[in-house]
């Protein structure tokens, strides 16, 4: 009798996952390699981590000062905290809506070309709300506030006006920008001719955030730290240098691929890059 044959059983077994270093890296890695290949990218990461410095600086120097001196002086820090914690929903509420709409209104148009010019069109509105947010809250800090509109009575119904408006104008700017740079960046790497970002788009986007989350932490708390420090003596140099980088990085910051789009890349987008 013939001996039976034996049969090769193959078992596919799923990939063991990367230790959490290892994916530390590789996606770090790709992130760079995005930045690189991709100038739409590029710029816009720019402004993006431009602005994550600028924020973290400016509000390490000014929410601490502001909210004592809302306390000492005008007894409505609560009143700020509470009042903000209830206007946001709201503005994330409406930002959420009008934004949805405008990008499922870009949706119609089937040529990318027409889609990115109008997004960076948008990112341009965006980056006038965040600089608008910018001196809104510049002008609640103490120093600048006091010389501005004093201590009188008066100035605490000023306090809570610029503070909430400075929500306003920054939060919805921040929700809108969030919406309109996904698009773009869904548009240029995940749809895009290039073949490994687009394989690892979550990833990559994944990292950016994790990376201007980690940055904008270790530059609040150096900007608090420092403040602390010259906490009676806010006029000081140094401080005014503080509010003033963090002020201008946070006002020009999402300008950078508009500014960019208007120099240079939309040539290349219509010679087909």
């Amino acid at each position: 009798m013939p001996e039976p044959s034996l049969k090769t059983v193959v078992v596919n077994r799923e990939p063991s996952p990367r230790p959490l270093w290892r994916d530390v890296v590789h996606k770090t890695t790709l992130w760079f390699h995005a930045m690189g290949l991709s100038p739409y990218y590029r710029y816009g990461e720019i402004g993006n981590l431009l602005y994550t410095f600028g924020k973290s600086i400016l509000e390490g120097a000014v929410l601490y000062t502001m909210f004592s001196m809302a306390q000492s002086e005008f007894k409505v820090a609560a009143i700020l905290g509470v009042l903000t914690k209830y206007f946001y929903p709201g503005i994330t509420f409406i930002s959420n809506v009008k934004v949805s709409s405008f990008v499922d209104y870009l949706e119609r148009y089937t040529d990318t070309r027409t889609q990115v010019r109008r997004l960076i069109r948008a990112m341009a509105l965006v980056g006038g709300g965040q600089a608008l947010g910018a001196i809104l809250l510049v002008l609640c800090y103490p120093p600048f506030f006091t010389s501005l509109f004093g201590t009188s009575a008066a100035g605490r119904y000023v306090l809570i006006a610029l503070y909430l408006l400075h929500h306003i104008c920054d939060g919805s700017a921040q929700v809108a920008e969030g919406r309109i740079w996904f698009k773009l960046i869904e548009i240029k790497l995940r749809n895009g001719r290039l073949q490994r970002i687009s394989e690892n788009f979550w990833g990559i986007h994944a990292m950016s955030q994790n990376i201007q989350l980690f940055a904008g932490l270790i530059l609040l708390w150096a900007a608090t730290l420092v403040t602390g420090l010259f906490q009676d003596h806010l006029g000081h140099t140094v401080m005014w240098g503080i509010v003033s980088c963090g002020t201008l990085l946070t006002a020009f910051s999402k300008f950078s691929l508009p500014l960019a789009w208007k120099l240079s890349l939309h040539r290349q987008e219509h010679e087909g890059e």
